[in-house]
């Protein structure tokens, strides 16, 4: 009699090239595409030992792109493959906390531990609770101008050409976190625009 069973179709792997940027190790791993991003950091973390440094929740998975703007930390509730990843792509196994400095209203600078894969609205609700205000609501965060000379000796006062608005990326911004054009919430590199905020002063400044 001619069997009835048929093969096992082979399994799909993902072959990708995973970095630990503090060390700038990168190692060649194989993932299920169906593997969700918590899990595979924790397979990063039994198999390349130097990445074993520091608390896991610290760490994530960051995709690069030749433009650092459009970089994009991987969330760890999805999985690998709803990030169209391929075989042969760099992910970067790196730290999410860093210190940011906070200017607040009357000059004074403090630093405050964030998370670079939050979004603004998130960070902004961490900033204000972490240096105790309770109606963070009414507040903002505006990315210092800087003072560019030009080689004459006159000096105009503008934006970081790296923080020139994209009209309809800052309108997908205002619905997504209800504010106004007076309301400037401007992060050198937005998570969810592909982008995390420069380690300068940023100002907190309250909403009219």
């Amino acid at each position: 009699l001619q069997s009835l069973s048929t093969p096992l179709a082979k399994m799909v792997v993902l072959s990708l090239k995973i970095c630990v940027r503090q060390c700038n190790v990168v190692k060649t791993m194989q993932f299920e595409p169906s593997t969700a991003v918590y899990d595979a950091c924790r397979i990063i973390r039994e198999r390349v030992p130097e990445a074993q440094t520091g608390q896991a929740s610290d760490y994530g998975l960051f995709l690069s792109d030749e433009d650092p703007r459009k970089g994009i930390w991987l969330e760890s509730g999805r999985t690998l493959d709803y990030y169209m990843l391929r075989n042969g792509d760099i992910l970067e196994y790196k730290k999410k906390q860093r210190p940011q400095k906070i200017k607040m209203l009357d000059g004074a600078v403090k630093t405050v531990m964030v998370d670079d894969s939050k979004t603004v609205g998130e960070l902004l609700v961490t900033i204000c609770s972490r240096i105790g205000i309770t109606n963070y609501e009414e507040y903002s965060l505006i990315q210092e101008t800087v003072e560019e000379k030009k080689e004459d000796g006159m000096g105009t006062l503008k934006k970081d050409r790296t923080l020139l608005r994209d009209e309809r990326k800052m309108e997908k911004l205002k619905a997504k976190l209800h504010t106004d054009d007076d309301c400037k919430l401007e992060k050198e590199h937005l998570n969810w625009l592909g982008m995390s905020f420069h380690p300068n002063n940023i100002n907190l400044s309250q909403n009219a």
